[in-house]
């Protein structure tokens, strides 16, 4: 099982305990039941992934099979698991050498031009101004530190 579907696993398990502790601490029905949903939408996602994932791992052949392998084939290859497989030493997250890219202040530099944004709709154009004046600069600035690639 992939880590992603064991982060899932984990999130329904965790989301039903606190559901239950939330239930006897407080009695309350909204909390507990939007809890409850969470927990059950984290298992529903590991056991779509869980059976389209084994699904596809045999020919993809939509005629043979019961009608939940079918089901899964389908689903396996609208999600993309429907990759041909290679030999058991292919690790497909293998990355060859990339450069890696030098540091950059463009992209803090947007972040407080999006945040002065945000905060001139609460507080008014005085921090508006300043803030579309730094996302120009900062996309420029971004932009223009690309082309050194």
């Amino acid at each position: 099982m992939a880590e992603e579907l064991r982060f899932f696993l984990r999130t329904a398990i965790y989301t039903i305990l606190i559901a239950v502790i939330y239930w006897f601490a407080s009695y309350e029905w909204s909390g507990s039941v939007m809890l409850v949903f969470v927990s059950l939408a984290s298992a529903l996602i590991v056991l779509v992934t869980f059976v389209a994932v084994s699904a596809t791992h045999d020919e993809l052949d939509p005629k043979v099979g019961s009608p939940i392998h079918r089901i899964g084939s389908i689903v396996g290859r609208l999600i993309g698991f429907s990759t041909p497989r290679r030999g058991a030493d292919h690790d497909p997250l293998a990355a060859g050498l990339e450069p890696i890219p030098s540091g950059s202040i463009w992209p803090l530099t947007a972040a407080g031009s999006a945040m002065m944004l945000g905060l001139g709709l609460v507080y008014g154009p005085w921090l508006t101004a300043p803030g579309i004046a730094l996302g120009i600069v900062s996309v420029w600035g971004w932009i223009t530190q690309m082309d050194a690639y």
